[in-house]
């Protein structure tokens, strides 16, 4: 009784941390926290939800995909960065001290959020930027992989910065176009974690499924709802996944 009421708490979290990741990639801030409070140890948890990712991402390409809100000239750059970059984060994930960098990465939300209300049309609307400006946004989202690599929990925000502030996306393309690349990395992160052994297969399997159910509707209610209700979400999500990252 007590394993079916953990694998329907694992399949709930499935749900929520889906609709999250296609609506302000953010589901790992749900799921990880979420599958060590139901007992996994953290590296087991992050690798576990890498796996229940691959679920999400499938649904809301299709979804986004067949709303032609992908972006595709910048997919395979994206794709290629994302392959680098979370092979080396995977490897890193073994000798690295999350609660230090939960931190830090709780204040680069803080600080960056600035920008939000300093630029109120960023991620409204496409914006025009110049080459140096993409080029320095593709660096910081190569170092953005790595990070998501080893450390999903609020990769997702970092996201939205880069791509809305330095690549002139709207966020709705930010959520499309970065569903590919972020399907490259929880691939290619998920052979150096099953080749580790720290995989849970039987949560992952029931994670994945409910992360395909609530990744579809987060993308359905995206695509309904528009960038104005998705950068008012968003301003929300980052506020309270900023507090949880620097005092919880």
């Amino acid at each position: 009784m007590v394993e079916i009421i953990t694998l329907l708490l694992v399949f709930l979290t499935g749900i929520a941390a889906g609709f999250f990741d296609s609506t302000l990639g953010a589901g790992g801030l749900v799921s990880v926290p979420s599958l060590v409070f139901l007992g996994l140890p953290a590296q087991v948890a992050i690798a576990t939800d890498r796996f229940g990712t691959v679920g999400q991402t499938v649904a809301a390409m299709f979804k986004f995909g067949k709303a032609k809100k992908i972006v595709w000239k910048y997919v395979p750059v994206f794709a290629i960065i994302s392959l680098l970059g979370s092979f080396i984060g995977a490897n890193i994930l073994l000798n690295i001290n999350q609660e230090i960098l939960q931190k830090v990465v709780g204040f680069l939300m803080v600080i960056l959020l600035a920008f939000i209300f300093i630029k109120p049309n960023i991620g409204i609307r496409q914006n025009k930027v110049s080459k140096s400006k993409i080029i320095l946004g593709l660096m910081i989202y190569f170092l953005i992989m790595v990070l998501g690599g080893f450390f999903g929990q609020g990769t997702g925000p970092l996201v939205f910065y880069t791509l809305t502030y330095f690549l002139g996306f709207t966020m709705i393309e930010v959520l499309a176009t970065g569903i590919i690349p972020w399907f490259v990395l929880s691939l290619s992160s998920l052979i150096v974690f099953a080749l580790s052994g720290i995989i849970d297969y039987r949560n992952g399997i029931v994670l994945l499924v409910g992360m395909a159910i609530g990744g579809y509707l987060g993308a359905h209610i995206a695509l309904k709802k528009g960038n104005v209700w998705l950068r008012r979400l968003f301003i929300a999500f980052v506020i309270i996944a900023a507090i949880k990252l620097l005092l919880f």
